[in-house]
């Protein structure tokens, strides 16, 4: 028997009388509707994949084996970087930190060596204008500006092989991460600030889209059970 709101009392929307007419959902229907919905908003934001990106360019296996490689350090709009030369890293004194940046054309890049390592140079590994003289004493021996966007690779030669490697990505746009703050040499604050905000704004729109997937299945519950009622009305 059916009960004043449409509902059986076995929990399904009673059926009305007259040829074809059936109210189509059930109240066990749209729990599982609406447990549907939950799920979509859950999955939605459990996939960090639709949020999270690398935040650097491509370098094409270059930083496999350099073990202090954590991103690229976005440090454009800056006139002057310094990169550390002799930082821990690669079980010793044997890293360039950061290991990757990203500057504006027409910036200088300084590298400043620690006096740790023992000696160390900034070389091209292939044509490229970085070719430095090997030091072992501490300051900045070498400089270089930058004025044509790419990505200029190099090493310290004697211990290449132990993964002193870096590269500098010269960019009129933003690349990378903006360096945690009071963290290393690197010349100044950085930009990348919008990276930040981006993120909420996405994680915004999908936590909107997954509230309107919990919604949709509920408001079409309500929409029959008042299309039953209307049709029960009418078939009195």
């Amino acid at each position: 028997m059916a009960s004043p709101d449409g509902f059986d009392s076995d929990g399904s929307t009673a059926e009305r009388a007259g040829p074809g007419t059936r109210a189509g959902v059930t109240r066990r229907t749209a729990i599982r509707a609406m447990a549907g919905g939950a799920a979509v908003t859950a999955a939605t934001a459990a996939t960090p994949g639709a949020v999270a990106q690398d935040g650097g360019p491509d370098y094409g296996g270059w930083f496999d084996d350099v073990s202090n490689f954590d991103g690229t350090v976005d440090q454009t709009g800056q006139d002057s970087v310094t990169v550390a030369v002799g930082a821990e890293g690669n079980d010793g004194a044997f890293a360039f930190e950061p290991a990757a940046v990203a500057v504006s054309p027409g910036t200088t890049v300084q590298w400043e060596w620690t006096g740790q390592g023992g000696g160390h140079n900034v070389v091209s590994p292939e044509d490229g204008p970085l070719d430095s003289e090997t030091y072992s004493e501490s300051g900045v021996n070498y400089e270089q500006t930058f004025e044509e966007e790419g990505t200029f690779r190099y090493v310290c030669v004697p211990h290449e092989s132990l993964g002193m490697k870096g590269a500098v990505v010269v960019s009129e746009e933003s690349v990378g991460s903006a360096p945690a703050e009071g963290g290393g040499e690197a010349g100044g604050s950085g930009g990348g600030g919008g990276g930040g905000q981006a993120s909420e704004t996405v994680v915004g729109l999908l936590a909107a889209a997954g509230l309107a997937a919990f919604l949709s299945p509920l408001a079409f519950a309500l929409f029959l059970r008042n299309r039953a009622r209307r049709e029960g009305r009418s078939g009195r």
